[in-house]
């Protein structure tokens, strides 16, 4: 059986979407237990929730290149997988508290900067900038990483300089705002 679950795994991390819906389907509710456990140990008021976690778990498990030896190495590849999550989510959260409006160009142009969670949860919220209006996220990478100015962005976007200078302020602020909220 254990060498069955570590074949599955193995098919699953190939892309195979059947195994993939099989080990879930297996894993699930003995994940969800583990992922209790460990918010419990957490800080009253944790926003995780265990089937949070466990989903978290699997992206992270999904990136994984470990080979899974059997059932019970799995099991505690993902014990350590969502204390992880747990830390990079408490990271994030702290890294929100400390960020400014005006560093978010800077962290956003690099990943050297020293405060690479800082860093991070800035890009996390750009990527949520995207995925609500894409126009508006082009506009803040055009002029925070590739450096272009508002005429430039006006010539190559085919729009009027004030739209730009609104885009560009408007997703700024809207980052800004949603990282304070993240505390």
């Amino acid at each position: 059986m254990a060498e069955a679950f570590a074949s599955l795994f193995e098919k699953a991390q190939l892309g195979d979407s059947i195994a993939q819906d099989a080990v879930y389907k297996l894993a699930f509710y003995r994940l969800r237990v583990i992922a209790s456990a460990l918010l419990k140990r957490e800080r009253p008021g944790h926003t995780l929730q265990p089937t949070a976690l466990v989903s978290e778990l699997f992206l992270k498990l999904h990136r994984l290149e470990a080979r899974i030896l059997n059932e019970d190495h799995f099991f505690r590849i993902s014990a350590r997988a969502m204390r992880q999550v747990l830390i990079d989510h408490s990271r994030s959260k702290n890294a929100a508290r400390k960020i400014q409006p005006e560093l978010i160009p800077e962290l956003l142009l690099t990943a050297r900067h020293a405060d690479r969670e800082s860093a991070l949860a800035v890009k996390m919220m750009f990527e949520k900038l995207r995925a609500m209006d894409r126009e508006v996220a082009e506009t803040v990478w055009a002029r925070c990483v590739e450096g272009q100015t508002i005429h430039e962005m006006t010539l190559s976007q085919g729009r009027e300089a004030w739209r730009v200078r609104a885009d560009y302020d408007f997703g700024l602020q809207w980052m800004a705002n949603r990282l304070k909220r993240c505390v």
